[in-house]
């Protein structure tokens, strides 16, 4: 650290870069950008420039020899990540990493055991077990286990013991996207891998994160690896996560909605903004603010009715320019701040190398799964390896 800030490098500075981790670091405070680095030199000029990032490198290595250096944030192509967190590691500067983790699971007991050799603090940016709507949308749920409440109405034939499957919890996770709005790099087999690698760990990983006193045991996949497919994840204590994920919809439709069905009550999320609570007496909607929103002054208010009249206006007649006038809080920048509290007071990586390495687990399990047409285990010795 320098005068209390921790001093960063932002390694890929790309569209995602530029939109979420860097607004997100200076948005946060406590932390100096002193290099941008990517290999397009115009990119690593234009987010130094725009986000105060001191130096502009097109090698990111020389950002590593600064001893003042406290971290790494890495947003290049997937197939990069393991060797600059190698590099990182190798001089004890700590590493906020974008999903996944790696293109392959020996890949990933690699970066593990450097990560674990430097003792340093590792993060993989699976954001969506950070988000707001989800931690209440879990909170919820917990709550029904604990102590079930019912409305007066429910209809009940016999008064009875529940069965197994009446005290299961089933999380359905519902994504519908636009092929079109995919660089081809992350559909290319060498490089990214697939929407299964490249997106759907971050599904993976909340189910885990939702169901986190369960391990899963056995998934079922279908359709395609690298586009539209689905995902049945069932856990160790009889829950399941369903996972359906299509590229042949519309950015006219906001893209993530989540429904949790548990102990006789429903609970939903839409994209992050609302949740809505069926079942229980006296539940208020609960509405969440959105991360940036440049629309605030024209449609006041949050929840979902505001979130698509300010979709309204984002595709208006200058769509292209209002593409990045609003974001949904899906947990970015609680992410970044998790971590960056870790490495200030030593406490956990709010998502860490065994989370990363785990969620890429379960997609390639998924992968096998939807190309044999077979249902597969999710091996314990996997799930939990021995690292020496």
């Amino acid at each position: 650290m320098k005068d209390g800030k921790l001093v960063a490098a932002q390694i890929g500075c790309g569209a995602f870069a530029r939109e979420q981790n860097l607004p997100n670091m200076t948005a946060l405070g406590g932390v100096e950008i002193r290099y941008c680095c990517d290999t397009d030199s115009a990119a690593a000029e234009k987010a130094a420039s725009k986000f105060g990032g001191g130096r502009a490198l097109a090698d990111y290595r020389p950002a590593l020899d600064d001893p003042e250096l406290d971290f790494v944030a890495v947003a290049t192509p997937h197939d990069m990540h393991k060797p600059i967190v190698l590099e990182a590691a190798k001089r004890g500067k700590h590493v906020f990493c974008e999903k996944p983790m790696a293109m392959t699971l020996e890949d990933c007991w690699e970066m593990i055991a450097a990560v674990r050799r430097a003792g340093i603090k590792f993060c993989v940016d699976l954001n969506r077990r950070m988000s707001p709507a989800m931690h209440a949308l879990k909170a919820r749920v917990l709550g029904q286990q604990r102590e079930e409440r019912h409305n007066p109405w429910r209809y009940i034939e016999k008064k009875r013991p529940p069965m197994a499957e009446e005290l299961a919890t089933n999380f359905l996770i519902r994504i519908q996207d636009e092929s079109s709005s995919y660089r081809l790099q992350h559909i290319d087999p060498m490089h990214g891998g697939g929407q299964v690698l490249g997106e759907t760990v971050h599904w993976l990983d909340l189910a885990c994160w939702f169901f986190d006193t369960q391990r899963p045991v056995r998934l079922t996949g279908w359709g395609s690896s690298r586009l539209s497919h689905g995902i049945n994840l069932e856990f160790s204590g009889g829950d399941a996560a369903t996972i359906i994920f299509d590229v042949c919809g519309t950015f006219d439709y906001p893209k993530e909605m989540y429904e949790v069905t548990s102990r006789a009550a429903l609970f939903k999320s839409l994209f992050f903004v609302e949740n809505r609570y069926y079942g229980m007496p006296g539940v208020a909607v609960e509405t969440f603010p959105l991360q940036y929103d440049s629309f605030a002054d024209a449609v006041p208010g949050d929840g979902f009715e505001a979130l698509m009249k300010k979709g309204e206006l984002r595709h208006g007649d200058d769509a292209k320019a209002n593409w990045g006038a609003m974001c949904v809080d899906k947990g970015h920048r609680a992410m970044i701040a998790g971590f960056m509290d870790a490495i200030r007071n030593g406490t956990p990586s709010p998502c860490d190398e065994m989370a990363g390495m785990r969620s890429l687990l379960l997609a390639q399990i998924a992968v096998k799964a939807i190309k044999t047409g077979h249902s597969m285990p999710v091996p314990v010795e996997d799930w939990e390896p021995v690292f020496v």
